[in-house]
């Protein structure tokens, strides 16, 4: 099946997203009313330069780092791991260590590889336990599943007070602060750098990322890495996306937002689904009877798409409704409604046997969320091994799992 057909498939089912983008199957917002293929255009006069911007573009940045707090803003068309990586980059030039909190996307262990860096691994309550003097820690918050870091600018002015930077990976927050009802954006965190992906949560295109920096001297470091890194063909219609969501994020009205999010959290109770509320207000965490890879699979076969699978449930992120969106609501109520109870198929899997106590020769990675179990260089534990053939039993796409088991394949045979 060619991806065309795939595509006009699930739009010929109805299928309803639970999933990024945010404009959820062009239902949320109107971008279809201000995204043209018309507007496919190159850097013509009149257009600017996306790696020099000074006209149009300048102006976009601008609209855009008056979001929340002061910030120098760069809108992105390569997603926010680009300006992961551009960031890392950028502070790997002074710093002489890197802090990771927490669960970091692949992304980031891919930087400080990428620029033969030192890491460590730490919890936000370890950061007063270690030396940050010309170190660089960064945070991820939102993280996937909608958890924030607790008092997160207290703890960005203790690393400042010791004289390290820091840079938040944000991708998943581009919609907080959206109005009051919902918890503070990571702009107000006062952090070095900000990393925000728009189309996660908000209606642009994937791909629509924006890089806030706070200061200009960081802004042109990591400007440098920008242009060396990021596509020279930027797409105007993710550009033009990112300033039609930053308008919707500026107007928006939440209150069908929490009136649907209400109903829809005690209609899967009443279809014996359990909702973990997360600190974001727009992601849900689900579990059913028999477990959350068999409802996942429920969900699929009644053509709704959840964002991710764990041991943990099924991860929702919820539509930004608002009046007169075009989300299949009511249509999402009753496929619930008459939702069949599933189970997981055993296909067979790669015995992993042969990676126990080997050196990983490739990050291995679950993806999503695309937080590495293993990363390049560490030993392959027999816990490790578990994971792996508890992901394979679930049907979780793993990366790097292939590349390692052909590596020690083929060096056993010489």
């Amino acid at each position: 099946m060619s991806l065309i057909i795939k595509l006009k498939d699930l739009e010929h089912k109805k299928a309803i997203s639970m999933h990024v983008p945010g404009h959820k199957n062009n239902t949320i917002g109107n971008l279809s009313d201000v995204i043209s293929p018309d507007y496919d255009l190159t850097e013509i006069p009149g257009l600017d330069d996306l790696h020099d911007p000074f006209e149009v573009l300048n102006d976009l940045n601008i609209y855009l780092g008056k979001k929340k707090g002061s910030y120098y803003a760069q809108a992105m068309v390569n997603g926010t791991t680009n300006g992961i990586i551009c960031s890392i980059y950028a502070f790997s030039e002074t710093v002489s260590h890197f802090y990771i909190v927490g669960e970091a996307h692949k992304s980031v262990y891919h930087a400080v590889s990428l620029v033969n860096g030192t890491s460590t691994l730490i919890s936000a309550d370890e950061l007063s336990e270690v030396s940050l003097e010309n170190s660089c820690v960064i945070f991820t918050s939102p993280s996937y599943s909608g958890t924030l870091i607790k008092n997160i600018e207290e703890k960005i002015e203790f690393i400042r007070q010791h004289n390290g930077f820091t840079i938040v990976d944000a991708a998943h927050g581009a919609h907080l602060s959206i109005t009051k009802n919902f918890p503070d954006s990571l702009l107000l965190s006062n952090a070095d750098v900000v990393i925000e992906s728009y189309h996660k949560m908000l209606p642009a295109l994937t791909m629509a990322s924006v890089l806030f920096t706070r200061n200009e001297d960081f802004h042109h470091r990591i400007m440098h890495y920008i242009n060396q890194f990021e596509t020279s063909s930027p797409s105007y219609l993710v550009l033009a996306s990112i300033e039609y969501a930053q308008e919707f994020y500026n107007t928006y009205d939440d209150r069908l937002f929490f009136g649907n999010r209400r109903i829809l959290m005690n209609h899967l109770k009443v279809c014996g689904i359990s909702v973990q509320k997360q600190d974001d207000p727009a992601k849900f965490i689900l579990n059913g009877s028999n477990g959350p890879y068999a409802l996942e699979r429920s969900f699929r076969e009644a053509e709704i798409y959840s964002e991710m699978v764990t041991d943990e449930g099924v991860l929702w992120c919820l539509p930004l409704w608002h009046v007169g969106d075009r989300y299949l609501f009511d249509e999402l109520l009753e496929r619930l409604s008459n939702l069949k109870e599933s189970s997981i198929e055993d296909k067979g899997n790669i015995d992993v046997g042969i990676l126990e106590g080997k050196v990983c020769i490739e990050n291995i990675v679950p993806y999503p969320p695309g937080v590495p179990l293993v990363l390049k260089g560490d030993v392959i534990s027999t816990s490790h091994l578990k994971r792996i053939q508890h992901y394979q039993v679930n049907h979780v796409k793993i990366e790097g799992i292939d590349y390692n088991i052909n590596y020690y394949m083929k060096r056993a045979e010489l």
